[in-house]
């Protein structure tokens, strides 16, 4: 069953990204995946198109945090759940602050993971 849902994945590391894409597909969501995030940015169809943005902060070139501030200015409410390796508290407020969903530390509860995107997704239809 694949569910309407796409959900992109910016992440500099291929195993991060193909992992978090397998799993994703192996729960039926739809995913597309990107190394940074001018190529995420670069990619108008693949913006307009997503229902959710996964995004780890430490990315080579603009950061997760400066493409989740861009995707404000070009989307309206775009919902993300931001990552990293290196995260802690300061790190969770502030994206919270920005916008995003939650911020989680690798390696991601996978069960956490997708009690988030339920959610988010859950929220998204009962707004439309």
């Amino acid at each position: 069953m694949q569910l309407s849902q796409r959900i992109v994945v910016v992440d500099d590391e291929r195993s991060v990204r193909s992992g978090l894409c397998n799993l994703l597909q192996s729960e039926g969501y739809a995913t597309q995946a990107f190394e940074s995030a001018e190529a995420l940015l670069a990619d108008e169809t693949a913006l307009h198109d997503a229902a959710l943005f996964i995004i780890d902060v430490e990315l080579n070139g603009m950061s997760g945090f400066e493409l989740f501030r861009a995707l404000i200015e070009r989307l309206e409410n775009p919902p993300g759940i931001i990552i990293s390796g290196n995260g802690d508290e300061n790190m969770l407020w502030y994206a919270i602050n920005l916008g995003a969903i939650t911020f989680m530390r690798k390696p991601i509860d996978i069960d956490l993971l997708f009690e988030h995107i339920r959610l988010a997704f859950s929220s998204q239809a009962a707004r439309q």
